[in-house]
Parts: C-alpha cells; structure tokens; sequence
C-alpha cells in the first residue's frame, strides 16, 4: 500500500511539473511565434488551440464552455496583441509580457478562491482594454465599444458565476454594456503612457476600466452581503482611491487643452 501511495505522489508530483512546462512553452511560444511571423494571428492561434478542450465534449456545451474560458481567452490573446504592437525588434516588453503571460499561466489561472478568481477578471479588465486600445484606436469607437462590452462580461460572469445570485448573466450584461459605454466616451480622451524605448505603454482607459471594474464589484458585493443594500464602509476606500488616481491622471498626466 505504502509503495502504491509512492507511486501515486511520484505520478502526481510530474504530471504538475510537465503541467507547468507546457505552460511556460505556451508562454515563449506565443512571443517567438509573433516576432518571428511578424503577425499576431500565429501566436493568437496558439492560445486558441491551447484551448481545446473547450470543443472535446458534445457541441450543445460548447457555447457554455466558452463563456467559461473567456477571461482566459482574453488575457492570452491580449497578451499576444501587445506583444505585437510592442515592435517586432525584441525588448523588454516582450519579456515582461511574456512572464507576466507565464505568471498567469502557472500561478493564477489554476487558482479557484474568491481572491484569485477577482484577479484573473481584475486583469482580464486591465489587459482586455489595453489591446482593445491598441486594437481599435485607429479603427471606430464602436468597434472599442463591442470589444469593451465582450471583456466586461467575460470578466464580470467570471466573478458571479461562483456567487449566490442567480442572475449573473443579466448583470454580467448590465456590466458589459456599462464598460461598453464608458469606453465609447473615453474613446474621445484616448490618452497612452509609453515608457521610453521599452515598448512599454498603458492606456488611461485601462486604468479607468480597471479602478470601475474594482469600484463596482465591491459595491456589488456588499448589496449581496446585506439584502441589496450598498455599505459605505465597504466601498468608500476602493472609490476614494480610484478617484485619486484619475484626478492625478487628468490633472498631471493628461495635459489637457481646453477650446473656450
């Protein structure tokens, strides 16, 4: 019994080892495959066939599965995006991107508690926007608004899904449409940080995604906790602080010029 208890852990112990590898290759691959093609197609096709299992099971669950891999759709194939975008030299965007990738391949997708499950939607929010910025800027704000509006859900279901309200589709929408709409008016204020030569850059719309995604799923979860009604305790610190932050952004680090 002793020696099958072995076994067992032995087998337990490779199969999250080679788990890990496979990840950490999908994590390089997506970035070798970018640079070298020069196009963001091959690297987004490996995070879609990464995905498989999604269509191994009978085609009425796949509409349903897809729902439920959607933040880990988003993130990768953001990642791929911004990968590309970043030039095709390689930089140290690219590492960043890539470990950050293989961070959230490793580390935080496998992780199933309420904290870890807030995170992976907190940067399904922050990186769905920041390529959807990149994306979409030089095309339609209504094509920003459909991308803005397919993240909002995606993350939003993520986090309700696992909660005690049984209409988290109608609110995911709710949701959707909020982060649509508040994406189709900062479209017009569309200001980009970039870092140097790095390749780095962030978006204020992602900023402000990330703080409202934050704002309102605390607020959210206090009306839940308190027959559906909104504590000020609960939400004041994450308001406050995302209303910081975006008057630093408007005030110092936007340079607005006004028309009077």
């Amino acid at each position: 019994m002793s020696e099958f208890v072995g076994i067992r852990k032995g087998r337990n112990v490779l199969s999250v080892v080679m788990h890990a590898l496979l990840n950490l290759l999908l994590a390089v691959g997506t970035t070798v495959l970018t640079l070298v093609s020069g196009s963001w197609v091959l690297g987004a096709l490996l995070v879609v066939l990464s995905k498989w299992r999604v269509v191994a099971v009978q085609p009425r669950y796949w509409w349903l599965n897809i729902k439920a891999s959607l933040v880990d759709f988003i993130v990768g194939i953001s990642l791929v995006l911004m990968v590309y975008y970043a030039g095709m030299e390689l930089n140290v965007a690219h590492v960043v991107l890539t470990v950050i990738y293989a961070i959230w391949l490793v580390l935080i997708k496998p992780r199933s508690s309420e904290l870890m499950t807030e995170v992976q939607a907190l940067m399904a929010v922050f990186f769905g926007m920041e390529a959807a910025v990149l994306v979409a800027a030089s095309l339609d704000p209504l094509v920003l608004a459909a991308c803005a509006f397919v993240i909002g859900y995606g993350a939003s279901r993520h986090v309700l899904v696992q909660s005690e309200d049984h209409d988290f589709s109608l609110v995911s929408f709710v949701f959707g449409l909020v982060l649509a709409e508040v994406s189709f008016v900062l479209y017009h204020w569309l200001i980009v940080y970039s870092f140097g030569d790095t390749g780095m850059v962030v978006s204020q719309m992602a900023i402000v995604g990330l703080l409202l995604t934050l704002v309102l799923g605390k607020g959210y979860k206090s009306a839940l906790r308190h027959d559906g009604k909104i504590r000020a305790t609960d939400i004041t610190m994450p308001a406050v602080f995302s209303v910081i932050i975006v008057v630093l952004m408007v005030v110092y680090f936007s340079r607005p010029i006004f028309n009077v």
